[in-house]
């Protein structure tokens, strides 16, 4: 009865350390899966400040050639719309980095549940 009891738990055991390893390897994939997402809104974030950097750009454009016809009330506009793209494109630099660091958390998180996995 005893070696019964003992088979059982050494079962139990197994099944259970089994489990522990589906649940580590389940997670490692979840969090890839987190750092993959975290990676793109990265690259969208990136692509947006690119898009608004250009847009700047445009603005001073326009800035310098009403500043050289003598249109300094448009000139002035344009210069505070260049601006205001300056901080947009601050900001989506700034989303970048912020995602950029979650999705290496997430990576780390990943590479620990792969080595608690392969034990």
């Amino acid at each position: 009865m005893k070696r019964m009891i003992l088979a059982l738990a050494f079962m139990a055991v197994g099944t259970t350390a089994n489990a522990q390893s589906d649940y580590y390897l389940r997670k490692a994939e979840q969090y890839q899966r987190q750092a993959e997402y975290y990676q793109k809104k990265a690259d969208g974030y990136r692509r947006e400040a690119e898009y608004r950097l250009k847009r700047a750009e445009g603005y001073q454009r326009d800035a310098a050639y009403y500043t050289k016809r003598g249109d300094l009330d448009r000139a002035r506009t344009y210069t505070r719309y260049a601006e205001r793209e300056m901080d947009k494109y601050r900001t989506q630099l700034r989303y970048a980095a912020e995602a950029d660091e979650k999705a290496a958390t997430y990576m780390r998180w990943a590479a620990e549940a792969l080595r608690k996995h392969n034990g």
